[in-house]
């Protein structure tokens, strides 16, 4: 018998419902039920896409976490290769919808439950090119997910466990730095103690240090420049802008030349180069044009250089958005969410 929900519940899984239709696109809203499908039936129908991976996330989000083990342990072993790389992202999927719905526990179990499907795919002797491929990023973004999360003790844990498997993954050391950043930031400084700024810079430095492993170990990957450059730009190191000028030059994907405008106008900004800044601002307003950081950058350059009319326009301009994109400003300072990652391991998970 199903047990009875207090109010509290019933508005979470409401907002569970939204949230996984959001992140299948196009997808309408799905009654969530108790499942009884096995774990194979679930699996297929998140290959499918849409509602019916929707409906996967939500049957599965449905199930009592011993009952998600038993199936792991019990059905995952005979998953043809393919469906394995597919389970991997229905548990992160679903993961993904729950820590977004505020159900933290269930979401972090879910993680956890992925890493079981892949520890399941390397005890079996799985493993060929796409699957390691899908491995080593899946890796690295869960690492995001949980950082982000703020669960940095579970990151670190996950993201020692990847570098012991995958030692010259690029992103991982990325991943790494953003931990190492997000511990620094918990920790406040007295900006009049020599003693802790000093430490604080130092610890700042190991993050640097990973950023630029990533970059000797992969110099395309551009979410590394950019926060390298990051890290140089609050060390007041001159080397920030050849970093976000490299981060434009290997970028491919718009969330990384729109952080690297950003970056490279914010050290226009300070300094004092406001011409420059205006330039980078509006190249990052014409990348995500339904974000809010590029109009409160050029409000602010525009304020600066006494054009306050223009200052008005562009405020207005903001307060009239229709519809505002979640900011990947907020993902780059919260923790480092990859959502550009997340989008290649769904792909990558469900294709052929």
């Amino acid at each position: 018998m199903a047990r009875r929900l207090r109010a509290d519940d019933r508005t979470r899984l409401a907002l569970l419902v939204a949230v996984s239709a959001q992140l299948f696109v196009g997808s309408p809203a799905i009654e969530a039920t108790q499942s009884s499908s096995s774990y194979a039936e679930l699996v297929s129908e998140y290959i499918q896409g849409g509602a019916a991976s929707q409906k996967a996330v939500l049957d599965l989000a449905a199930l009592p976490q011993p009952k998600v083990t038993a199936m792991i342990e019990a059905d995952a072993r005979f998953l043809p290769e393919p469906r394995q790389r597919a389970a991997v992202m229905l548990h992160t999927d679903t993961a993904y919808a729950q820590l977004l719905a505020g159900l933290t526990s269930n979401g972090l179990f879910q993680i956890m439950a992925a890493r079981r499907v892949v520890a399941v795919m390397k005890a079996g002797g799985r493993g060929n090119a796409r699957t390691q491929a899908l491995e080593r990023r899946w890796y690295a973004f869960a690492v995001s997910l949980l950082t982000s999360n703020a669960d940095l003790d579970r990151a670190d844990f996950m993201v020692r466990d990847a570098l012991s498997l995958y030692p010259r993954e690029a992103r991982l050391y990325v991943a790494r730095g953003v931990l190492q950043e997000m511990r620094i930031a918990a920790i406040p400084v007295d900006q009049r103690s020599g003693n802790q700024i000093a430490r604080h810079d130092r610890e700042l430095e190991k993050a640097a240090t990973d950023y630029r492993r990533a970059i000797g170990f992969d110099p395309m990957l551009a979410n590394a420049h950019i926060r390298l450059g990051w890290i140089h730009l609050a060390l007041r190191d001159s080397r920030a802008a050849e970093n976000f000028d490299q981060a434009l030059v290997v970028a491919a994907e718009p969330i990384d030349r729109y952080l690297a405008h950003l970056m490279r106008g914010g050290l226009a900004e300070r300094e004092s180069r406001f011409d420059a800044a205006l330039v980078d601002y509006e190249a990052a307003r014409a990348i995500c044009p339904t974000c809010q950081t590029p109009f409160i950058a050029l409000a602010r350059i525009e304020t600066a250089l006494g054009h306050t009319a223009r200052a008005h326009e562009i405020a207005t301009a903001l307060a009239a958005l229709a519809e505002r994109t979640n900011d990947p400003w907020w993902d780059f300072h919260l923790g480092g969410f990859d959502s550009s990652s997340l989008i290649w391991l769904r792909t990558e998970a469900t294709a052929p």
